[in-house]
C-alpha cells in the first residue's frame, strides 16, 4: 500500500496556522518512531484545540497502528472540512489507501473519485482507483484508469504489472504479456513484474517460463506477500 505520509504532510501543513506548524511536524515525526505516542499526543492536541492538523496526525497514527478503518474515517472527516484543492485531493487519496488496507475497495473508490474531482490528472488518485476497481472486479474500468496513469507516468512498473493482471483476467493474454514484459524490462528487480509474467506464462501453457519467473519473484521478495504467492504457485507446479 502506498501511504506517502511525508508528501502529504508537506501538502497539508499550509492549510493550518503557522503556530501549529511545529506541533504538526513533531506529531508526524512521532508516527514513524512511536505511533502509540503519536496517537496519544494527537488526541491531546486535538482536545486542546489542535483542529484539522491534530486530527490528521491522529489518522496517520491510527494507520501506523494498522487500525486502517478508523484512520480512514478520521482522514475523511478532515477532508470534508477542507476547501477543494490539491491538498484535499492528497488527503482523499490517503483515505482511499486506508480503505484499501482495510479491505474495502468500494468505499476506497469513492475517496479516489472525490480526489479526482479536485485534481483530475492526479496520478496517485488514478492509480488508487484502478486498484480499487480491479479489487472489485471491474477490469475494464481499471484498465482505462491505468491507461491514463501510464500516459502521465510512462514505464510505471506497478501500473504495468496491474494492467497486465487486469488484461490477463479479461482474456487479453497478448496485451497482458506485453505489459508484463515491459514491467520486467523497466525494473528487472520487481517481484510483482516477474510474478505477473509467470501467471501469464502459466495460463498460456509455458510452465517452464512460469516456474522461472515465480522463482525470480520469490528471490526478490523472500519475506513479502509476492514471494509468498510465488512459493504457493511453485508448490502447485510441483504437485
Amino acid at each position: 500500500m502506498r501511504i506517502a505520509a511525508l508528501a502529504l504532510m508537506i501538502a497539508f501543513v499550509p492549510q493550518v496556522g503557522m503556530a501549529q506548524d511545529e506541533n504538526y511536524r513533531n506529531c508526524v515525526d512521532w508516527v514513524a518512531i512511536d505511533p502509540g505516542r503519536a496517537l496519544t499526543d494527537a488526541e491531546g492536541w486535538r482536545d486542546a484545540g489542535g483542529g484539522l492538523a491534530a486530527r490528521h496526525c491522529r489518522a496517520l497514527a491510527l494507520a501506523a497502528l494498522e487500525d486502517y478503518g478508523n484512520a480512514a474515517v478520521e482522514a475523511e472527516a478532515v477532508a470534508v472540512q477542507m476547501p477543494s484543492s490539491q491538498a484535499r485531493a492528497n488527503l482523499l487519496v490517503q483515505a482511499g489507501e486506508f480503505r484499501m488496507a482495510a479491505g474495502d475497495p468500494y468505499t476506497a473508490r469513492n475517496q479516489f473519485d472525490l480526489a479526482l474531482a479536485d485534481a483530475p490528472n492526479d496520478v496517485d488518485a488514478l492509480d488508487g482507483r484502478a486498484r480499487a476497481l480491479a479489487a472489485s472486479g471491474d477490469m475494464a474500468s481499471a484498465i482505462a484508469d491505468l491507461d491514463r496513469v501510464l500516459q502521465l507516468r510512462p514505464g510505471d512498473v506497478e501500473a504495468l504489472s496491474l494492467r497486465a493482471a487486469a488484461r490477463r483476467q479479461s482474456g487479453d493474454l497478448a496485451g497482458a504479456l506485453t505489459d508484463a514484459e515491459g514491467a520486467v524490462a523497466a525494473d528487472p528487480g520487481s517481484a510483482v513484474a516477474y510474478f505477473e509474467r509467470g501467471a501469464i506464462r502459466a495460463v498460456t501453457g509455458d510452465l517452464t517460463g512460469a516456474r522461472a519467473d515465480w522463482q525470480a519473484a520469490e528471490s526478490y521478495d523472500p519475506a513479502g506477500p509476492t514471494g509468498d504467492l510465488a512459493r504457493t504457485n511453485l508448490s502447485r507446479l510441483s504437485q
